[in-house]
């Protein structure tokens, strides 16, 4: 059986409903979640959307992927570019 991984909006509707999205509105959400899609690789993508809408804490799984530098650089990327493009 094949189940079909959430929606974007699913993903952000969860997070915000379960009070874990730190004040942040749907809009922004989608906004967030549009720019880690441009800019993170699969593994990434993988792990911080499966932490947005479970809610569990990914960082000690993408810690453990291979190649760190490919971890912490889109991360940082993403980072810097969430604020003038998301507010």
């Amino acid at each position: 059986m094949v189940i079909a991984a959430p929606t974007t909006q699913q993903i952000c509707n969860k997070m915000i409903s379960d009070g874990r999205a730190g004040g942040v509105s749907q809009s922004e959400c989608l906004c967030r979640y549009r720019v880690a899609n441009a800019i993170l690789n699969d593994d990434l993508k993988a792990q911080l959307f499966d932490a947005w809408y479970i809610g569990d804490n990914n960082m000690t799984k993408m810690e453990r992927l291979p190649n760190q530098s490919r971890v912490r650089e889109p991360l940082r990327t993403m980072q810097k570019l969430l604020q003038p493009n998301c507010g």
